[in-house]
């Protein structure tokens, strides 16, 4: 075709970079925001108003936030909180001269922090104001006095008379001296108690010989503290020790390099190591709402993560996701499964294995479902940071990839090709397109093209690429073929103009298809510059020659 013709032709209509940012932000679920110059909001929603009002008043930390993503190529994140009391977890990301706002009130969740930890001293306060159950036993170890009225769920009263050691935890005593008779003073010896409901109870016992006049032990005279709330709450503080320093982890990576992929990968690594699990997936949504693993660690084999796949999927199809933590037998392993939800609906998972004879307890699900909270946040930005990415490859109007990420795809697999067994280049341009925009309309010449794309991308394999360069040229990168085999390829490409004159949708449009081939062999070193000149060479080759035809370029001397 000639370059007047080519120039002549109309540029096909994209929607805007600009119409999908704020369909971005329209639909996000917490406040979001697009800032260009200085503070200057160009695209919000009604949620970003609290940090609209902070740009304006001139908000240090949060107009810090945008300087730094600025002046970078990494997005940033940062905990901002505002005049008002209000807190919010945002992230920056860096649109050409533009900077992207996402954010979540963290504010009630704070709130409820700040409770838990009033509470929590309260209860504390009054639990250490308690009495200590006193005693005394006898020369045979029966208690002959108990202090206060009620203690371990006993009517101390009832305890009058009755052998000491019949308090004890059986399993406890095993082996052991009965500690309520003896001779010798004791200070801070753990002894294990059977509660009246026979629950085990530990405790501490000081106690010191009771003497009479003439200095014989004649009993035994003390104190037990019961130790049981101590250790539950230095349970409960190592839970939430761990709890916090894993969401930390998580969000000190989100606010570092690496993104989102540096976040999953530390929010696995942490929970494997901390909960003392042997493997860990990290899974995430698809397009069709499947779970698929994107990052598996330690015993995390291929065939555990299908099975992790149709577990979680089913889990995540069933109501009230938020907080949803579950245990699982996968194969030999059991198992730990939390969902991780943004805006109500789940986006992954994040998943522990280990052998089913270690069941994995209450305290290790909480933690995880700390972590899967943040991932929440974190996968749901990975997402959308891949939508906005494959909006940016993709032709909007035939679905297959544009220049761009031709171009961008194509050196990396020449080095491939280079490598391994070669591959032919097809380059492919319509023959008298330009009549059917003036017969039909640009209407119809774009439907051709639509239908066209979803022709070629049927014909293209899992490994091989297909791209629209503009108008109506398009590329082919087929690795592995030869010349000859490319051939065989070319007559199925021109199957699709067969196909389409046949659509009782369309009408006999009369296009024709002029194909060049260029062959790349292994070892070449030849770069995209040189391929896509032979291939153009070849196609001006089959215009000159008659159109509607196929030819194979000359190959290089290093070939």
């Amino acid at each position: 075709m000639s370059r007047e013709a080519m120039e002549e032709k109309v540029p096909f209509s994209r929607p805007s970079a600009a119409a999908v940012l704020d369909r971005l932000v329209e639909s996000h679920p917490g406040p979001a925001l697009i800032v260009g110059q200085g503070i200057r909001v160009v695209e919000s929603n009604d949620a970003a108003r609290p940090l609209i009002e902070a740009l304006r008043a001139g908000h240090g930390e949060l107009i810090d936030l945008l300087d730094q993503t600025r002046n970078g190529t990494e997005g940033h994140r940062a905990e901002i909180v505002l005049v008002s009391g209000k807190v919010f977890d945002v992230a920056a990301t860096p649109i050409g001269a533009a900077v992207l706002l996402t954010a979540r009130d963290l504010t009630g969740e704070r709130q409820r922090i700040g409770r838990f930890a009033e509470q929590a001293a309260r209860l504390a306060d009054i639990m250490d104001c308690l009495s200590d159950f006193a005693f005394e036993t006898d020369r045979e170890g029966r208690f002959v006095f108990c202090a206060p009225d009620v203690a371990f769920g006993y009517r101390t009263s009832s305890l009058i008379g009755h052998y000491a050691v019949d308090l004890l935890d059986g399993d406890w005593l095993e082996g052991r001296s009965d500690p309520f008779i003896g001779e010798r003073a004791l200070a801070g010896v753990e002894v294990w108690l059977a509660g009246a409901d026979g629950t085990r109870v530990v405790t501490q016992m000081s106690a010191r010989p009771v003497l009479d006049d003439l200095g014989r032990c004649v009993g035994l005279r003390g104190f037990l503290r019961d130790l049981s709330g101590v250790r539950a709450r230095e349970t409960a503080l190592t839970q939430a020790l761990d709890r916090e320093r894993l969401r930390g982890a998580v969000v000190d990576a989100m606010r570092g390099a690496g993104g989102p992929e540096r976040a999953i990968r530390v929010a696995a690594e942490a929970s494997l190591a901390s909960l003392h699990a042997q493997g860990a997936l990290v899974m995430a949504r698809d397009a069709d709402r499947r779970m698929n693993a994107v990052l598996g660690l330690g015993d995390a084999g291929a065939a555990l993560g299908a099975e992790v796949s149709d577990a979680v999927t089913r889990i995540a199809a069933q109501d009230q996701v938020a907080g949803r933590v579950e245990t699982r037998a996968v194969g030999a392993m059991s198992a730990l499964i939390a969902l991780a939800v943004e805006g109500g609906v789940a986006v992954g998972a994040i998943v522990l294995l280990r052998p089913r004879h270690l069941p994995w307890t209450g305290i290790q699900a909480g933690i995880l479902s700390a972590v899967a909270d943040q991932l929440g946040l974190v996968l749901g930005i990975r997402e959308r940071v891949g939508q906005l990415e494959r909006l940016s490859r993709i032709d909007a109007l035939t679905g297959i990839l544009n220049r761009r990420a031709f171009d961008n795809e194509m050196p990396g697999r020449l080095r491939q090709a280079d490598r391994d067994a070669g591959g032919v280049l097809l380059l492919v341009d319509l023959d008298d397109f330009k009549p059917v925009n003036d017969r039909f309309g640009h209407a119809m010449g774009d439907k051709a093209l639509s239908l066209m794309g979803a022709a070629f991308r049927g014909l293209v394999g899992r490994h091989e690429m297909v791209a629209r360069l503009g108008g109506d040229e398009f590329a082919f990168w087929l690795p592995g073929c030869d010349g000859q085999q490319a051939f065989a390829r070319a007559d199925a490409f021109h199957g699709v103009l067969y196909d389409l004159d046949r659509r009782p949708d369309m009408p006999s449009l009369g296009l024709g298809m002029s194909i060049g081939i260029a062959e790349v062999r292994t070892g070449s070193g030849e770069n995209l510059d040189n391929l896509m000149a032979r291939a153009d060479a070849a196609l001006y080759r089959a215009k000159q020659g008659g159109r509607n035809r196929t030819e194979l370029a000359p190959r290089t001397g290093k070939d």
